[in-house]
């Protein structure tokens, strides 16, 4: 019986070689792979942590090869911001004047305009100080900081003001649009934020808060799209804190934004990841900070935001004392892999930072700096 089990023994370790072997030669998923490591079959890919490596591009991309790079970062952040009602593209929406009046010599529009089925936002347009009817011109959505049922009028501050962008771009010839951020201003009129966004995130589970802001300044666009006195498709963005994050994630998905300034609006995960213990922080995208308290590898990270912007023109402020940003050379940092890309299309001059020391805000010569950038890159190209 001995010899049996040996032979036995034999012919299945032989069988069980061949399994590998075999299994060796159809796991190989590239032949180029086979090529360069033989019978060494490769582990499953992992991607990388965007904490340890923000490279974009290698140093031997093409900008033939950018389009597929740009849809791969988009698929990732989409599927980060969840499945909404109606997907975060332009669309031709109702809106309706509920009131015009003056202040600081400027004449006020009030507007309310549909963001999809019975939720709806408010804004105010700003007509420039010298405007004639018949006249058309540029128009920059002006966007609000954290500030609660103020919303909208936080742009729209008497010039002078640190954040009055509203009014004092309307000086400078161009028409502003001031809307609410979506869970500010006259949408909290009669609740509170996290009853509001509580309601809709229970109807649309799928969804995010981000993606539900998103969508607000997206058909803002749609609104002004439709008014006979602007200037169509090239419109310009900024703001401050929020306002600031949010021009920028609303230019990386909406490309009728052709120059966007956002202020203190660059927060890396890696140094922002105290957000997590905020209170309600998690539906702001919740697949992604699942995906952070879980292994803490964020899908994505703000460098891939701004890189979706390129080659469209983007001024970054940034202040070295900002109390509501733990570490600025981070966001230093994530600007800098983005312009990479922009060096990679040709347009190296599109994307700038202004980097200041008078802390969370925008002081008179940041703000002149920021109105020049508007002046070299959207009024010039719109006459």
């Amino acid at each position: 019986m001995r010899p049996f089990i040996v032979k036995s023994s034999l012919l299945f370790a032989c069988m069980w070689c061949m399994q590998v072997a075999d299994a060796q030669t159809k796991t190989a998923a590239q032949t180029e792979l086979q090529a360069l490591y033989g019978d060494v079959v490769p582990g499953k890919s992992q991607p990388l942590n965007t904490l340890s490596n923000i490279g974009i591009i290698l140093p031997d991309t093409k900008a033939d090869d950018w389009p597929e790079i740009r849809a791969k970062i988009y698929k990732r952040i989409e599927t980060c911001l969840g499945q909404g009602p109606v997907e975060l593209k332009p669309a031709v929406n109702k809106f309706e004047e509920i009131e015009r009046y003056q202040n600081n010599g400027f004449t006020h529009i009030k507007y309310r305009y549909q963001i999809f089925d019975d939720i709806w936002n408010e804004a105010i347009v700003v007509l420039p100080a010298k405007f004639q009817y018949g006249d058309k011109s540029s128009a920059i959505l002006t966007i609000h900081g954290t500030n609660g049922k103020s919303g909208k009028m936080g742009a729209l501050g008497a010039p002078g003001g640190r954040r009055a962008y509203a009014l004092e771009l309307a000086n400078k010839g161009y028409i502003t649009f001031a809307p609410d951020i979506y869970g500010f201003g006259a949408s909290i009129n009669n609740t509170t934020q996290a009853a509001l966004i509580d309601s809709i995130l229970k109807k649309y589970p799928n969804w995010s808060y981000r993606g539900i802001k998103i969508l607000g300044l997206i058909r803002a666009i749609d609104m002004l799209e439709q008014l006979p006195f602007v200037k169509k498709g090239s419109y310009g963005s900024m703001g401050n804190s929020l306002g600031g994050g949010m021009a920028l994630y609303h230019a990386a998905f909406d490309t009728r934004i052709k120059v966007s300034v956002p202020s203190t609006g660059v927060s890396p995960a890696n140094t922002n990841v105290y957000r997590l213990l905020n209170s309600g922080i998690t539906s702001e995208e919740p697949e992604r900070w699942k995906k952070i308290a879980k292994d803490g590898k964020p899908p994505y990270d703000i460098h891939e935001i701004i890189a979706l912007c390129a080659p469209r023109c983007m001024l970054f402020l940034e202040d070295y004392n900002d109390p509501y940003n733990p570490d600025v050379m981070a966001s230093f940092q994530h600007v800098y892999q983005a312009m990479q890309v922009y060096q990679l299309l040709g347009t190296p001059g599109h994307i700038s930072m202004l980097i200041h020391g008078d802390g969370h805000d925008t002081v008179d010569d940041v703000r002149e700096y920021a109105y020049k950038w508007f002046d070299r890159y959207l009024l010039t190209k719109n006459k």
